[in-house]
């Protein structure tokens, strides 16, 4: 590998630390709001996804209510129950969480490389965890959702949109959870190849 090749790639490495440092610090901040809204069980937030419902909205000329598909609503609940209110602080909290420890094992990756530490158990574990991180944060986030959308929907006896209340998977986090996998695959056979092939040159 030459020096300058080296030199560029280790620079990439350093910008994804720093953008790694910039999201780890982000999510908290979104946790730190999401815990200011919440915690007061005063008008908060819950994100309902719907299908198939149409709500006449003030978004014609000069006000006038025109006819429209909504995909996602936000109501906003006081008082609720202590399961709906776990559930809330839940969805809220936890995809920031998740966020944050995929970027933690990124950040450790990158330390790891730029020591020169390329296929190893540490780094395979590390991209393995990442991926489990993905996929578990995901099902979590959606049964809080599920959870803190009905509990919400109950409280404010909003029984016609409850029919048409449908959660969406998000196969963005599935594909993502599925390429770090293969990732992961890639260092576990590329550690073996190193510790068969050591002492050979």
């Amino acid at each position: 590998m030459s020096k300058g090749f080296w030199s560029t790639q280790r620079s990439d490495l350093w910008a994804v630390i720093v953008v790694g440092i910039a999201v780890a610090l982000g999510s908290a901040w979104s946790i730190v709001m999401s815990l200011v809204e919440i915690l007061p069980n005063r008008d908060v937030p819950v994100r309902v996804q719907l299908v198939g419902e149409v709500f006449d909205l003030p978004i014609g000329p000069d006000g006038a209510r025109i006819e429209a598909g909504v995909d996602e609503i936000t109501v906003h609940v006081s008082d609720l129950p202590v399961a709906s209110y776990v559930s809330a602080l839940g969805a809220a909290i936890v995809p920031n969480l998740a966020v944050m420890a995929v970027t933690v094992c990124v950040l450790l990756l990158c330390r790891n490389l730029l020591r020169g530490e390329f296929f190893s158990r540490t780094n395979t574990r590390l991209v393995v965890t990442t991926s489990m991180v993905i996929v578990f944060g995901w099902v979590i986030t959606l049964l809080f959702t599920v959870m803190a959308s009905n509990g919400a929907l109950a409280q404010i006896e909003a029984r016609p949109v409850y029919e048409s209340v449908q959660f969406h998977l998000d196969w963005y986090a599935v594909l993502a959870a599925m390429a770090v996998g293969a990732l992961g695959a890639v260092f576990h056979a590329g550690e073996r190849m190193q510790r068969d092939t050591e002492g050979l040159v």
